[in-house]
């Protein structure tokens, strides 16, 4: 599992949303993690989309939904099941 992150099941504001996002992004820059292609046909809990990521020491995969109201967003592991 992984090291450095855990699940977010929402985003209180978009700002906060920016701010995680432009932290997982430095995180791709210090080779933390690294994106990769989603998978278009995942849709866990009929919600599709996102960027993923490939945490390199675990080798977890996340990703990242942005929030569409009244969705708020998620930050989790890729059940590939």
């Amino acid at each position: 599992m992984s090291q450095f992150f855990e699940k977010i099941e929402g985003f209180v504001s978009p700002e906060e949303y920016n701010r995680f996002l432009k932290y997982v992004e430095k995180q791709c820059e210090s080779n933390v993690l690294e994106e990769i292609t989603p998978d278009t046909t995942y849709g866990r809990g009929e919600i599709y989309g996102g960027r993923w990521f490939k945490e390199l020491a675990s080798g977890c995969i996340w990703r990242l939904v942005e929030p569409d109201p009244p969705f708020y967003g998620v930050w989790e592991v890729v059940d590939k099941k």
